[in-house]
């Protein structure tokens, strides 16, 4: 214990057991402490003076000595110190938390850098069993990590804390949890894999969105865009390695379309998402391509396996007979290929989906298209027939069903030709003949010879559910965001909350608004205590913030000087006036707004807004009543808007209807109309 270095031994080693113990491990011989600490002791024998000449002919033995946790005293002995690691892992990660002192033992073992990962792994993976949420694991982690990190340095170790990482991500956790700058370091240190960053998507998917609910899929996809955009801004400032993937909408799709409703429900639901909430058009095509591709998926395997084996014939040419009677009565001679069914999935430039081709005719998501001429599925006609030919008439009978005989050399009434020389008798097949026609097209895009009427059938009934595809339309982006209600997984802080709602008994509102007033004037406030809150904010204000749509806990976050606010997507910096106590004229200046606008346009759109406004305000009308098309009016409709709000409105529907005046008051109501409507 001389050697200067070591300290000196006074605690572990002072109690007699362990003493006790240290010679009856190394059998009563001189021995020395190596290093200790309040638990353990690593000691050696003592070599004799010898030992410095004749160094191959002693033997060292070293003996590991610790007190369990039921206090047990135990020991390991060996010539080398690698055969205590395991005795050594014991001691050092038997105890509830990590101790530090343990760290000092490394110097003496050779396999130093693997029993610090393995001792920090061990705390690590108690760390993320028992943490209870994301934020309060990870600092728990950092606390551990920056415990071994300069121990971690020396011995030049990479230690595997992604997947500890990972699964603290897993954990529930807030909206959008605030995270100090220093885990943001830990963070991109080790940032969690794949399976990690997927769960903590669906944690703050599931928190803002919600469960899936087939009654409501058109909030649901609004939230959902809204906490993409939101996850993207708060990932640049907290978790620059995080990549949102690029299917994470469609996903979210998949897996609600997999647990409740049908796909007709989750269409009109992505359809509502577009027009009353404007779904990005990102996001639409992204949708769009989902339910083409499921349409796709239902229709063309099941037709795929009932053409296997088809026998079908596409007819190529149809030549008059000038003398039936001479060809066992038929009037027209058929020419005809077998037909070649193929099965195409995939997408043109301009967003059609292909689906298979029958010869040279195309069936797409949109119609039929045939030498470069486009033919949409409500122009397209289908008729099937059944017919009763003759060789003479069709030559190709190959699994087609045989019907009997008739003679090449027919009477009129009908009988055999006996003057006839060489009158034989003929075979007659049935065939089912499908004439695919378009409205417009003189003659029939296809006419294709099916041996089986089932056949026949199925092609017609793949032509009518490729139909429901061309439903789908493009949908104008109107709407706003559906509110993001965003829940709370943390019952601690939901009940705190709702008691300080309740002590205060303020509204959502009402807290806003105060927080709001403290940033703009919290002098002024200071000074004026007297004055109500009402009394401080303009009508304008109020009714913005009556039309929020995200949560209080969103309104502003603080971290040291940072401010991270989840403002209003409709409202610009440049609105967020001071507050005023003077009363702000809306409808007038609302009127000078769209007074403005209306002006600014010319030629058919100015004559659309003047013969929409001349109809009566708040009165829903059909396109057709006023002579309109859709498309006049969706491109004129988003010009038309006063702070955020449409002056005309599209209702979609089987039959779109508009309405106009819903957001403005009467009085603005009446000095458009008698600005405008007279322009007609």
């Amino acid at each position: 214990m001389s050697n200067s270095r070591y300290r000196e031994f006074f605690t572990f080693l002072s109690e007699e057991d362990v003493i006790e113990k240290a010679n009856e491990s190394l059998e009563g011989k001189n021995w020395k402490p190596l290093i200790e600490n309040s638990n353990a002791a690593l000691v050696s024998l003592k070599a004799p003076l010898v030992a410095n000449l004749f160094k191959k002919l002693f033997d060292t033995r070293y003996a590991f000595i610790f007190r369990n946790a039921e206090g047990e005293l135990l020991s390991e002995t060996s010539d080398k110190t690698s055969d205590l690691l395991e005795v050594f892992l014991k001691a050092a990660t038997e105890k509830p938390r990590f101790e530090e002192n343990f760290l000092a033992f490394l110097d003496y073992f050779k396999e130093a850098p693997q029993i610090l990962e393995r001792i920090v792994i061990h705390y690590a993976n108690q760390i993320a069993d028992e943490s209870e949420s994301l934020v309060t694991g990870l600092r728990e982690l950092k606390i551990l990590y920056e415990r071994v990190r300069r121990t971690v340095d020396h011995l030049g170790v990479r230690l595997p804390l992604n997947e500890i990482v990972s699964r603290l991500f897993c954990l529930d956790c807030s909206l959008l949890p605030m995270i100090e700058s220093d885990l943001v370091d830990f963070l991109s240190q080790f940032p969690p894999d794949e399976e990690g960053v997927c769960r903590f998507l669906e944690n703050q998917i599931k928190l803002a969105v919600g469960e899936y609910d087939e009654s409501s899929i058109e909030v649901q996809l609004s939230r959902l865009e809204t906490i993409i955009r939101e996850i993207k801004k708060y990932s640049s400032t907290f978790m620059n390695w995080l990549k949102i993937p690029d299917n994470l909408f469609v996903s979210f799709l998949e897996k609600g379309f997999r647990r409740h409703g049908t796909l007709a429900s989750w269409l009109e639901g992505i359809k509502e998402a577009r027009t009353e909430y404007g779904l990005c058009q990102s996001h639409w095509e992204e949708t769009r391509k989902w339910y083409f591709e499921k349409i796709s998926g239902k229709i063309l395997p099941s037709f795929q396996k009932a053409i296997a084996g088809w026998a079908c014939w596409t007819i190529v040419e149809e030549r008059q007979i000038k003398d039936p009677l001479a060809h066992a009565g038929e009037a027209v001679k058929y020419s005809s290929r077998r037909s070649e069914f193929r099965i195409i999935k995939g997408e043109e430039s301009n967003g059609v989906f292909v689906l298979c081709t029958v010869d040279d005719l195309t069936i797409t998501s949109s119609g039929l298209k045939k030498a470069g001429r486009s033919f949409p599925f409500n122009s397209i006609r289908t008729k099937l027939e059944e017919l009763k030919l003759s060789r003479e008439a069709f030559l190709d009978s190959k699994d087609a069903l045989f019907v009997g005989y008739t003679w090449k050399y027919l009477l009129p009434g009908g009988g055999p030709d006996k003057e006839a020389k060489n009158n034989e008798r003929i075979e007659c097949f049935n065939y089912y003949v499908v004439t695919v026609s378009a409205t417009g097209y003189g003659v029939p895009l296809m006419k294709l010879f099916f041996a089986k009427e089932e056949s026949a059938r199925t092609f017609i009934e793949f032509l009518k559910e490729a139909r429901i595809m061309s439903s789908w339309k493009e949908y104008p982006q109107n709407g706003l965001p559906a509110p993001l209600k965003a829940k709370t997984r943390n019952k601690t802080e939901f009940h705190e909350e709702a008691s300080e709602y309740h002590d205060d008994k303020k509204t959502v509102e009402d807290l806003i608004a105060e927080r709001l007033i403290e940033e703009d004037d919290g002098a002024e406030i200071l000074e004026a205590p007297e004055i109500e809150e009402k009394d401080l904010i303009s009508a304008d204000l109020l009714k913005k913030i009556n039309s929020l749509h995200y949560e209080l806990e969103w309104s502003a976050k603080r971290m040291n000087e940072l401010e991270w606010a989840y403002l209003f997507p409709e409202l610009e910096t440049a609105e967020a006036s001071p507050v005023s106590s003077e009363p702000v004229h809306d409808e007038r200046d609302g009127f000078r707004e769209l007074e403005e606008k209306i002006e600014a346009l010319s030629g058919k759109t100015r004559k659309t807004v003047s013969k929409i406004l001349s109809c009566e305000p708040e009165k829903e009308y059909t396109l057709q009543e006023l002579g309109l098309t859709f498309w006049s009016v969706f491109v004129v409709a988003p010009k038309v808007t006063s702070g955020g709000k449409a002056l005309i409105e599209v209702i979609s529907g089987d039959v779109p209807k508009l309405v106009w005046g819903y957001n403005f008051d009467e009085e603005t109501r009446d000095l458009l109309r008698a600005r405008f409507a007279s322009d007609e």
